[in-house]
Formats: C-alpha cells, sequence, structure tokens
C-alpha cells in the first residue's frame, strides 16, 4: 500500500457524510499525490525489493542444486526484515553453534571469568628433598593452558627444593566428566586437532604436531618428529624417501584408541617443510598432561618414582601455585575468529559446572536452552549435541540465530562479543575471503564447515550507515566449499553496497 494511498484511507469519512469544500480541495491534493507516486519509475523501489532479487539469484546458482538454505536479514535500526527464506526451518550449523555457547558464556559468566589450572603436593618433604607424596594438577576447564604454563609449574617444584617425588603425578579433572567427544562426532575426525579430546585438565590444546623430512636417499626412511616431544606418544614410521621432485603423499593419523601416531605415504628427497604436517590429538588428555609434568620435572633433575595417573586432589594438600586463563572477554576472540572447537566443548561444560554443578555437555545445554528462552529465541527450532558444532546432530533455524545476534548487538557487552568475530579479508576464518569488496574490513560474521554445510551468520553495515544482522545456513549442496563461500560472498557484498 502507497503512502498517499494510506492517507486517503486514514481521511475517509463516514458513508453518507457530506464533503465539505475543504475536505474536496484536500481530497483532490491527495488524487494529485496518489498520481504522481504511481507515475515513480521502478527504479525508485524499496531497495530490499532489488536486493531480493540479487539473493535469489546468487541461490539461483547452478552449483547449489539439490542443497537447502534458510536466509534471514533483518535492520538493526529500524526492526525491519530486509530478505526472508525459510528461515523457521531448521539446519545444521556447524560452527555458527559457537554463537551460542559464546553468547551464554559472556551473558551468564561475564567478561572476567577465568578458568583455572592449579598445582599442589600431598604428603610430607624432608630437608633432603623427598616428597612422600603426590604432586596434583586440579584442572577447571582452561581450553588455552600451554606447554610454557606447564613448565612454569615445574619450575617452582624445583624451587621447593624437591629432589625426588616418591609418588604419582595426579591429574584431578573432575570438573567435568569423563566424555571426550561430543555426541554425533565422526569417528573419522578423532585423529585430528579440530577433534581434541575433551578434559577439564588440558594442555597444548591436547595435541602434538608431528613433523616429516625426508629421509638422505631415496628410499630411505623418512623423518619423522614429535613436538613438544614426549614419550606419552609412540611413532610407527612407515613412509618413506621418493625421488626429488616427485609429488608428496603423506599421510598421519592416530591409530584409534591408542597414542601411537602411524605415518605412510612418501616425501621427495628435496622437500623442505615450512609447517608440521599434522597437528594429531591425544587419547586420554589428563594422562597427557600429568605425563608432559613428569617429563619436564625430570628434565628439571627431579625423579618422578611413580606414574601419571587420574584422581582427586586429597584433603589437606598444598597448594603451590595457581594459573589463570585469560578472561573471557579474551577467550571469546580466541574462539570464534580461528574456530576452535576445544574452547567451545570447555565453555559448554563449564556452564553446567558452574550453574548447574555438573559439567556434562547435558547440563550445558540445559543452560542453553534457559539462556535461549530467556532472550526469546524458539527453542522448538533447536537441537544441542555440542558447543563447537562439530556433530551433525545439531539444529538451528536462521531465526534462531539472528535472535541471538541481535540480543548480543544490544548486550552490555556488546563490543566483545562482536569484535570477537572473524573481520572480512583482515582476520580469523574470513581472512583470506571479501577481498577488494565492500564487505572487506565491514563484515564481522562467523563462518561454519562441515561437510555439505556452509553457514555465515553476523553483521554488517550499509554503504548508507545502516547496521544489517544476518544468517546464512547452506545444506546438501553437492558443490565444492569454495563455490558455495562465493554464493555466501555475493549476498554480504550486495547488503554492503545498499544505499550508495
Amino acid at each position: 500500500m502507497g503512502y498517499a494511498h494510506r492517507l486517503i484511507e486514514r481521511k475517509c469519512l463516514p458513508m453518507g457524510q457530506p464533503l465539505r469544500r475543504a475536505s474536496l480541495r484536500h481530497f483532490a491534493l491527495l488524487i494529485f499525490i496518489f498520481s504522481l507516486c504511481i507515475c515513480v519509475p521502478a527504479i525508485a523501489q524499496p531497495p530490499d525489493v532489488s536486493l531480493a532479487r540479487v539473493i535469489d539469484r546468487a541461490l539461483a546458482d547452478r552449483a547449489l542444486a539439490h542443497g537447502i538454505h534458510g536466509v534471514l536479514i533483518e535492520s538493526l535500526k529500524e526492526e525491519r526484515v530486509l530478505y526472508e527464506k525459510d528461515s523457521d526451518l531448521v539446519f545444521i550449523p556447524a560452527s555458527n553453534m559457537k554463537l551460542i555457547v559464546s553468547a551464554a558464556a559472556l551473558d551468564l559468566l561475564g567478561p572476567d571469568y577465568r578458568m583455572a589450572t592449579s598445582l599442589y603436593v600431598s604428603g610430607e618433604q624432608t630437608p633432603g628433598g623427598l616428597l612422600r607424596g603426590d604432586v596434583i594438577l586440579v584442572g577447571k576447564g582452561d581450553p588455552v593452558f600451554k606447554h610454557e604454563h606447564l613448565q612454569a609449574m615445574a619450575a617452582k617444584i624445583k624451587e621447593m627444593g624437591i629432589k625426588v617425588v616418591e609418588g604419582n603425578v595426579v591429574g584431578d579433572d573432575t570438573w567435568f566428566d569423563d566424555v571426550r567427544l561430543g555426541w554425533g562426532w565422526s569417528w573419522d575426525y578423532e585423529s585430528y586437532y579440530y577433534a581434541a579430546q575433551i578434559s577439564a585438565l588440558n594442555v597444548n590444546e591436547n595435541v602434538v604436531d608431528v613433523w616429516v623430512r625426508p629421509g638422505r636417499k631415496v628410499d630411505d626412511p623418512a623423518s619423522v618428529r614429535v613436538t613438544p616431544p614426549t614419550g606419552y606418544m609412540t611413532v610407527r614410521n612407515e613412509c618413506k624417501t621418493s625421488a626429488a621432485g616427485s609429488p608428496k603423499s603423506v599421510f598421519v593419523e592416530r591409530v584409534r584408541g591408542r597414542n601411537i601416531i602411524r605415518v605412510t605415504g612418501s616425501v621427495a628427497v628435496d622437500y623442505k617443510p615450512e609447517s608440521a604436517e599434522e597437528a594429531i590429538t591425544v587419547e586420554e588428555p589428563t594422562l597427557f598432561t600429568c605425563k608432559t609434568l613428569i617429563e619436564m620435572l625430570e628434565r628439571e633433575g627431579i625423579k618422578v618414582e611413580g606414574q601419571p595417573v587420574r584422581g582427586t586432589m586429597p584433603a589437606g594438600a598444598k597448594l603451590i601455585t595457581v594459573h589463570n586463563s585469560p578472561p573471557m572477554s579474551e577467550m571469546l576472540a580466541l574462539l570464534n575468529k580461528p574456530s576452535d572447537n576445544l574452547i567451545a566443548e570447555c565453555l559448554l561444560k563449564t556452564l553446567g559446572a558452574q550453574l548447574k554443578g555438573k559439567g556434562t555437555e547435558a547440563a550445558g545445554e540445559e543452560v542453553e536452552l534457559e539462556f535461549l528462552k530467556k532472550i526469546g529465541a524458539d527453542v522448538s527450532a533447536i537441537s544441542i549435541n555440542d558447543g563447537s558444532g562439530l556433530s551433525r546432530l545439531n539444529l538451528v533455524s536462521p531465526a534462531n540465530l539472528v535472535r541471538i545476534l541481535k540480543y548480543m548487538y544490544a548486550h552490555k557487552h556488546s563490543k566483545i562479543y562482536v569484535d570477537s568475530l572473524p573481520i572480512a579479508g583482515v582476520d580469523g576464518t574470513l581472512k583470506g575471503r571479501l577481498k577488494g569488496t565492500a564487505a572487506e574490513g565491514n563484515v564481522k560474521a562467523k563462518t561454519g564447515y562441515i561437510g555439505r554445510v556452509r553457514a555465515l551468520s553476523g553483521f554488517v553495515t550499509t554503504k548508507s550507515g545502516e547496521p544489517l544482522v544476518f544468517s546464512i545456513l547452506m545444506n546438501n549442496h553437492l558443490c565444492s566449499s569454495k563455490e558455495a563461500n562465493a554464493v555466501q560472498d555475493k549476498i554480504v557484498t550486495a547488503l554492503a553496497k545498499l544505499g550508495g
């Protein structure tokens, strides 16, 4: 309905009442305005009409044939929908699930929340440096506790004058349950960094880097090295050295359920690697952390007579030192920009542990659903099975993702949340996309990718300065990820150009 038409409708008189001359002149004026409106050329249509054509054409790309897509784009300024397609249907969101866990964590735990890893000793220490007891590590879910942080703890033990530990190095990971993988994770993910096992006690993101170099001559075994060096992992090297210039064909995997790394294939004699071949997960990260501490203590000249074991901190244990994670205000960027799965999973179980007293996925899901109800999301249009989005059992609608993004855009900690997202052409998982377009440096959005799934949800500002929120979920396409990304890029570039 046009503007003049609406004015006429509001000025209509009751039936049978005569029109006065002033009313007749007013009515004639309105008719004149209406005649001008209907003569306006097509180019003056509302921008979302032409935008719809652009998006419809992008989604009609033959590469996306047989796939399904849900899209919702809204103005954050005027609370109006610019484009909508199947936004109430549920889709596999991949890493767009991280938008949920990061919103709930920031809202419910706050920007200053930190996760601690603590070092204790039990028993008594003799004047000669014998510790008649255990060294205990207590984890509270810090997913970014690093090798150097553990090394600093080993140095504290040395400063105490301890020369022999009679007992074990105990890992207390009871803040979380002992379910190490997310529900619905594919078995073939298990070797690789993006499916690192989940524990309340972690180090080095629960992976080791595997480097593969050629031998001295053709047919020699390749050289395989693990960093950080550890006796926790065994290498089974079946990789050979091939002729100079031959294509690299190296495969690195962990034997399922065991800490054995298997390296197969071939590498050219003139190959010079610039980075590790793979980051491989460890089986049972709590024991890996304890074993790593034992090896560090031994390099400091401290003998450990016991073993790495899982257990609980005994009463009366003495606190030696505590390492705190970065605050939530910094953790969210470490999560969202590179799309770190371990951080997401640890945050989900932390929500359960902190707010429900149970460090489980189910308790974390309960907290997230309560948060979603609070912000007005449709909880009937969501299925939560992990924090990271690695599970194909996760389902969410574009409308729900937009609801979350709108809530966080107006949140008192909005800047922390929005700034945690990758920036197009600048950093994170969007660093290599949208360069040289109107979206570069403008779009802040979370990507999502697993097989046959591409997702992109976030914020963009139009050329006229209007902030928009959007969610684009694509499932079941049979094309390459590059082709699916190109469609998303066309859409967000069109949004960035609006009003120009």
